[in-house]
């Protein structure tokens, strides 16, 4: 989802979508309106060796990392019962990547008692991974010292939709219990004038999750960072006109942005194709994982929609590398410039009804349809 802003308040023409099934990324129309794991554990020299077990999806030799208390066979999703959100939309229960554990058990843990599952990837030699960033939405409400409903231009009333799409986001639409954040699209009424929106109307209120700043006139993102790999689960709709996003932008106030990294990009009418996309030089220039649709790189072409997924990148110095569900699908190689080397932020939100959509026909069918994009963590490791 290729964007560009100006470097002045005023809104944008978005580009059209690919024309064929190639991703070549987006741009934004926006506006300033006020608005089987099996983990073996070594222990040696005062440091905790994870060496995996078989099918778990690790590459590489042992990491520095916590084992994985309680946890058998897969590491796919394990939703509980758990209990209607305040949508009325199905919850489920707290994930079998990261359960609440005793110190004792786990090399770092981070928020909640949550002792993380380790990196699909080895850190490099001498070095060991670390959490750097986590939210677990072990709380009853989202954590805004973390995390903002909103996205960095908003000046106290969030931000309207990327791409024409139909969403104003709204605060209210993130909702945090049991253990998962629910990010909400659902019709909006009365609607919400925007020029960004489709036909100038916002129809749908949705959720967003972004580590930027709380509104233009602060000074400091809430979370940025200079590589790492990055690690979502969550559990997305499969309806058409719903599209998820899972990206990444430089942390930069003045809205400069020559790099982008979509860790994933989904449109609802089709689950099985995760669009991973890196764009650099000026973001002129792009590598796509999937060269057309029902394809994944590396990775397996099935319906993702069914359980929580676990989507990641890895972004390093000589690289960036995108991995679903531990398995590396894709990787680009480069040097210089060509790797990102700034500080970047998060970003993880539904849209409904973008250009994208409408330009491969695949729009939203029934605007009376209310869905959620569930999260169970948002996860930075670095390596020390």
């Amino acid at each position: 989802m290729r964007l560009d802003v100006p470097h002045h308040p005023g809104p944008t023409i978005p580009d059209t979508p690919p024309a064929r099934h190639s991703r070549r990324g987006l741009r934004l129309a926006w506006t300033l309106l006020p608005i089987g794991v099996v983990l073996f554990v070594a222990a040696g020299a005062g440091v905790i060796t994870i060496v995996a077990g078989r099918n778990s999806g690790f590459s590489g030799g042992p990491v520095v990392l916590a084992p994985l208390p309680g946890s058998s066979g897969s590491s796919s999703s394990v939703p509980g019962s758990g209990s209607p959100s305040p949508s009325g939309l199905p919850v489920a229960g707290p994930s079998a990547t990261g359960k609440p554990v005793a110190n004792g058990g786990c090399a770092f843990p981070v928020s909640g008692g949550v002792c993380p599952i380790a990196p699909p990837l080895a850190a490099a030699t001498g070095k060991h991974w670390t959490v750097s960033f986590d939210e677990e939405f072990s709380g009853s409400a989202l954590n805004t010292s973390k995390l903002s409903p909103c996205f960095d231009w908003n000046s106290g009333d969030c931000t309207s939709t990327f791409n024409h799409g139909r969403e104003h986001y709204q605060p209210s639409q993130v909702v945090v219990s049991n253990g998962t954040a629910k990010l909400i699209a659902a019709p909006l009424s009365p609607p919400y004038s925007d020029s960004g929106c489709r036909n100038g109307t916002c129809t749908y209120k949705a959720g967003l999750l972004s580590t930027a700043r709380p509104n233009s006139s602060a000074s400091n993102y809430l979370y940025s960072f200079k590589y790492g790999y990055v690690e979502s689960r969550f559990k997305f709709p499969a309806t058409q006109g719903f599209f998820t996003a899972f990206w990444m932008l430089p942390a930069d106030p003045s809205f400069s942005y020559d790099y982008e990294i979509d860790i994933l990009e989904l449109l609802g009418d089709d689950p099985s194709t995760m669009f991973m996309t890196y764009h650099y030089a000026g973001r002129n220039s792009s590598y796509p994982v999937n060269t057309g649709k029902f394809k994944n790189g590396k990775c397996t072409t099935k319906d993702y929609s069914k359980d929580f997924v676990r989507m990641g990148m890895d972004w390093e110095p000589d690289h960036v590398a995108w991995f679903i569900d531990g398995v590396e699908c894709g990787r680009f190689t480069g040097s210089g410039a060509q790797i990102a080397n700034t500080p970047m932020q998060l970003i993880l939100h539904m849209m409904v009804d973008n250009d994208w959509q409408n330009q491969w026909n695949v729009p939203l069918l029934d605007p009376t349809l209310t869905r959620q994009l569930e999260v169970d963590y948002i996860r930075v490791y670095q390596q020390k």
